[in-house]
């Protein structure tokens, strides 16, 4: 046999490599035939997806007087949304309108917060109103103050009244001076201003002072809805407005303090503060201090939604956002039926004794 080159053994094992490359080729190509998913074969149908749940939000209507329209909604309202979940609907009017339409059935809210204790036992409790409320638990304290345009014409001078050098009823009572004020017959601070300016005249001895300010107590040229007041004072409409000290701060504008004796904000001074009347529909009441009070109705549609607001108003964040806006912290006593109170609420309730009217 004739011996093999060099170059002929080069060409059989490139001849070998070849063969041997296009056989692996092959077999895989088989193989990937033999386990793949076929050409038209069904696929696998995905398991039907199941629907979420849906997210319920509990619409929460809340009646609180029109005073507090700006921490209720720029601050309180949002901030209950965000922690629970729950969707906040509040309505802010003078405590009497809000009071005499849920008794007249116009209105249902889940929570109400009234600039006065009375608004709560004159229209809400006991069978003549329909035992709409069995409760309430007082809330903040707060002060009459004149809160001012400080781009008035007479800014000088209630700036001097501010600083206390110049007498507060001086500037008030000069001609062509406008002040604004709410309406007695629905409004619990319109009531107050008159029963400030009645304490006023004896505090300084001054028997015409009152009249000299606001003429009659329905003098038409200072009365404003009290959620429109704010914008009376601060376009100039008025040059000073009466007001809760919590407004002034919340508004961002100047006021005036007025004394202990006459500004309906210390409790000390509550034997004083009787010496104010307000008659109306032939019913005579005597001024007491400023108390905010906040109760959930008997026909109430969220309870526990309304309990959960309460309790964030009692001791919850929203507590801290009164106290950061202008009101005052006091005890948190009970009136009314106080077995009917939500357990959760009692945890901040002041002691029983002596606190508790039945």
């Amino acid at each position: 046999m004739k011996p093999i080159s060099r170059k002929g053994a080069q060409r059989i094992r490139f001849t070998f490599f070849t063969i041997a490359s296009v056989s692996l080729v092959a077999g895989a190509l088989s193989a990937t035939h033999a386990f793949g998913a076929p050409k038209n074969a069904a696929q696998p149908k995905p398991a039907p997806r199941r629907a979420a749940p849906a997210v319920t939000h509990t619409p929460l209507s809340v009646y609180y007087a029109g005073s507090m329209t700006q921490v209720m909604e720029q601050a309180i309202g949002p901030q209950f949304d965000k922690m629970t979940g729950d969707t906040y609907q509040g309505k802010g009017m003078g405590s009497v309108a809000l009071a005499q339409m849920m008794r007249s059935g116009l209105g249902q809210p889940d929570v109400f917060i009234s600039a006065a204790p009375s608004v709560n036992t004159s229209l809400l409790m006991g069978k003549a109103n329909h035992n709409l409320e069995t409760w309430y638990i007082t809330l903040a304290k707060d002060q009459l103050v004149i809160a001012y345009n400080s781009t008035s014409r007479y800014a000088k001078d209630l700036r001097l009244a501010a600083l206390h050098r110049l007498p507060w009823y001086k500037v008030l009572e000069q001609k062509g001076f406008r002040l604004g004020r709410t309406d007695p017959k629905i409004d619990p601070k319109g009531v107050m201003t008159v029963e400030m300016l009645q304490l006023a005249q004896r505090y300084y001895h001054n028997n015409t002072l009152s009249s000299r300010i606001i003429g009659s107590i329905e003098n038409p040229q200072q009365i404003f809805p009290e959620e429109a007041l704010l914008a009376q004072l601060k376009t100039g409409q008025v040059d000073a407005a009466i007001a809760f000290l919590h407004e002034a701060k919340e508004w961002r504008v100047p006021y005036i303090t007025l004394p202990n004796a006459i500004n309906l904000g210390d409790p000390a001074e509550a034997a004083f503060y009787r010496n104010a009347t307000f008659t109306q529909k032939g019913k005579t009441t005597h001024a007491e201090p400023i108390v905010f009070t906040i109760s959930i109705p008997n026909n109430a549609r969220h309870k526990a939604a309304a309990i959960a607001f309460v309790n964030d108003m009692l001791s919850g964040p929203a507590s801290k956002i009164l106290l950061r806006e202008g009101f005052t912290a006091m005890p948190h006593t009970a009136y009314g039926l106080r077995s009917a109170i939500p357990a959760l609420l009692k945890k901040d309730l002041a002691p029983s004794t002596g606190s508790v009217r039945a």
